[in-house]
């Protein structure tokens, strides 16, 4: 799962919420805005890259 950074400022808590139902759920915060994979493309690359390599 990509998290924004703006979403833990907030005091959300995805992983909680998702571990629920992910039982493997590997959790990455990307520091970017609205849109990461525009903001920090290589982040976004490389977890969907390691994702589909673990497939």
């Amino acid at each position: 799962m990509l998290q924004q950074g703006w979403g833990t400022a907030l005091g959300f808590d995805a992983t909680a919420l998702w571990s629920a139902w992910a039982e493997n759920l590997r959790h990455t915060l990307v520091a970017s805005g609205r849109f990461m994979a525009d903001e920090a493309p290589a982040e976004v690359t490389k977890a969907l890259r390691d994702l589909l390599g673990s497939a």
